[in-house]
């Protein structure tokens, strides 16, 4: 799967759907290919159950982020190679999540294999785009497909830790306009990155110690790209910078809006004239799930029956589980892999953990009912 660059963008997934359909199919589980965009779809297989009206789901993301040519040249070997060297197994997407992917996929032929009969249906969703848009899970919204799932293993790289909550995230474009001039002219014009500027000072300010949560800190924002200019010699009329936003329980994206806008308000008391407004890209909730729920209590039995250290974590970034929980299941995230490894030069993932996750996955998808 590593060897596979199926990078997004621009969503080059298709290669990478093929393989998991066939390898899928040939296993002799029922499979079906969900189209999202042309070329572009994701992979349902389903392993039926002993109670055909409920099901546990598994999924994992197709795509992984580009390697640009100057982190490249940081690899020590090659980004999608899947070499092994000494206790890893290295390449783009090894820990971000063909790694967990994999294992699921194993755990489902191993029991289709062996004639084990799960205590209800154990669906594999493997999803494209999760690292854009999330169109693939956005597309399982309300599907007729995974109707009777209430359960969701989330298979990110957790380092085999038990994540039950997820921090959330919400994004976009603040647009701030401004006048052109000739930049030989002093004073000309009205430059939209200085008052942009304004903006980010703003932000700095901003800590949000109202919305920190007890376990996991405090909310925070950045800005991650700004685009302007019209000509070298042109005072720029506008201005784009994309704010990215990452968002503890009980902190809404809304929120966040709310006191972008209250920023404008300020800094238009001292210049009457500024003029910025707001393109929003994304919403993603933050979640927790209940210690209560079935699939952690699965969970917390699969470590105990294989005698493996259980520890509840919380999940920093947001994954298709933010998604998919939309439709009213329960949902944990575990993998291996780490994400202090992920989207940057030598990503790893350790061989022995991928044994453990697999070996976890197919005692969840194997205990009673409970």
């Amino acid at each position: 799967l590593v060897r596979i660059p199926s990078v997004n963008p621009p969503g080059l997934e298709l290669a990478m759907g093929d393989y998991i359909y066939k390898y899928m199919t040939e296993a002799g589980i029922e499979t079906e290919k969900v189209f999202v965009e042309p070329n572009r779809y994701n992979i349902v297989s389903t392993l039926p159950g002993k109670n055909r009206e409920k099901g546990i789901i598994f999924t994992g993301h197709m795509d992984v982020v580009p390697v640009s040519d100057d982190e490249k040249q940081r690899w020590n070997t090659d980004p999608f190679g899947a070499n092994i060297i000494g206790e890893y197994l290295y390449g783009r997407g090894s820990s971000d999540m063909k790694g967990g992917l994999c294992c699921a996929m194993v755990a489902m032929k191993t029991l289709k294999e062996q004639n084990i009969l799960p205590d209800q249906d154990i669906v594999l969703v493997a999803t494209v785009d999760e690292e854009d848009l999330m169109k693939g899970s956005k597309a399982m919204r309300g599907s007729d497909l995974l109707k009777h799932c209430r359960s969701v293993v989330v298979c990110e790289p957790t380092d085999l830790e038990v994540c039950t909550s997820s921090n959330g995230r919400t994004y976009g474009y603040i647009h701030v306009r401004g006048k052109t001039g000739h930049g030989s002219r002093p004073g000309v014009g009205q430059n939209a990155i200085e008052l942009s500027r304004f903006i980010m000072d703003h932000m700095a300010e901003e800590d949000f110690k109202e919305f920190e949560h007890k376990d996991y800190g405090r909310s925070f924002w950045q800005p991650l790209a700004i685009h302007a200019g019209v000509n070298p010699c042109v005072v720029p009329d506008k201005c784009s910078m994309e704010i990215d936003a990452r968002i503890v329980p009980d902190h809404t994206p809304d929120d966040v809006w709310v006191a972008i806008k209250k920023i404008f308000t300020e800094i238009q008391k001292d210049i009457p004239a500024f003029k910025a407004d707001i393109e929003l890209i994304d919403e993603r909730e933050s979640w927790e799930t209940s210690p209560e729920t079935e699939i952690i209590r699965r969970t917390k039995e699969a470590f105990q029956q294989l005698q493996l250290h259980y520890e509840d974590s919380h999940f920093t970034g947001t994954t298709d589980g933010t998604i998919l929980r939309r439709d009213h299941r329960d949902v944990v995230i575990l993998g291996p892999g780490s994400l202090d490894v992920v989207h940057h030069e030598n990503e790893k993932v350790r061989v022995a953990d991928l044994y453990k996750a697999f070996e976890l996955y197919l005692q969840i998808m194997t205990l009673e009912e409970f």
